[in-house]
């Protein structure tokens, strides 16, 4: 709210995607001392952006703000594009992102969807949707754009987004304190808590998995990278780990375990890890597949996934 450059304004709205404001704000400054504009995130190496966003989680973002960066350099002349087409084509760019960025930096009267606007207008005018669906998102749009400030389009819509975030909470929602409560059907219907309709929720899958720090005679650390492909965390370096089989705990890959370290809970989506560490040694000289030794020193160089963070502070 300090800026209306559309650069620190864009980098915001990502990384405050999927992420509450408390946990983004010292990763934004610190983004921002690394990439100060268009041109330095453009040059990033992945290994250095991928390091810097470590603990956000959802690192598509971050390969998706380097191939836009990228994209906006090379034809937009470094500058985030006013024009609300344009801005869609860029990687990483959806609908909520465009609308954010072009009403706040540049005064383009776009309303903005995301969760908190979504509730306060389907508490305003009861309506008994969902917003993720193709018809619920239509019609609570439709309201936002009927709403907007044409003059203030950015500061209205930062204001419907605060609305929701402090005021029309999901549970317990602070209606004395709402300026719109004369206004909502939901309140003079004494409804609120029906508003918005629950979602159905993915049932969480369980793991087990079992994670080990070996270190070499120089003290350095076994990482292994995970394939650009996987369905998570791809390129991201870890301990060695692999699934837990029952109650007993099995060595594998050339590993053998030794004392255990300690355990600890994760959460990725709709899985939910227990994750036990122990020491580890290798059986045989050589290492694993794509591993390296790594000093400790230098871990945090490196893009290391938060359940290898967690797994070295229980060996500290």
């Amino acid at each position: 709210r300090e800026s209306r450059d559309p650069y620190r304004i864009w980098i915001s709205e990502v990384m405050l995607q999927q992420t509450r404001v408390r946990a983004v704000l010292p990763f934004y400054e610190k983004f921002l001392r690394l990439f100060p504009d268009i041109e330095s995130l453009a040059a990033a190496e992945e290994q250095s952006l991928l390091a810097c966003w470590s603990g956000l989680g959802y690192y598509s973002r971050a390969r998706n703000l380097r191939k836009a960066a990228q994209a906006i350099a090379r034809e937009w002349g470094g500058q985030f594009p006013r024009d609300y087409p344009a801005a869609l084509q860029l990687p990483g760019v959806g609908d909520y992102t465009a609308r954010a960025v072009l009403s706040i930096a540049y005064g383009i009267p776009l309303a903005v969807l995301d969760g908190n606007v979504a509730r306060v207008l389907s508490r305003l005018y009861a309506v008994d949707k969902d917003f993720r669906s193709p018809g619920g998102k239509a019609e609570l749009l439709q309201l936002a754009e009927a709403l907007l400030s044409r003059r203030r389009p950015g500061d209205f819509n930062q204001a419907m987004m605060e609305l929701g975030a402090t005021i029309c909470l999901p549970k317990q929602p602070q209606c004395p304190a709402c300026p719109a409560r004369a206004s909502c059907l939901a309140y003079l219907r004494n409804q609120v808590e029906k508003y918005p309709p629950p979602r159905r929720q993915a049932k969480p899958t369980a793991l087990r998995l079992i994670a080990a720090v070996i270190l070499d005679g120089a003290g350095r650390c076994l990482l292994v990278r995970r394939p650009p492909s996987a369905r998570w965390l791809g390129g991201f370096w870890e301990l060695p780990m692999w699934n837990k089989h029952g109650s007993n705990r099995r060595s594998e890959k050339g590993i053998a375990l030794g004392t255990r370290l300690g355990s600890f809970r994760h959460s990725i989506t709709s899985n939910q890890l227990e994750v036990t560490v122990y020491e580890g040694r290798l059986e045989r000289a050589a290492i694993p597949r794509r591993a390296q030794w790594t000093p400790l020193n230098r871990i945090d160089r490196l893009p290391i996934t938060t359940i290898t963070r967690k797994a070295l502070s229980l060996r500290r």
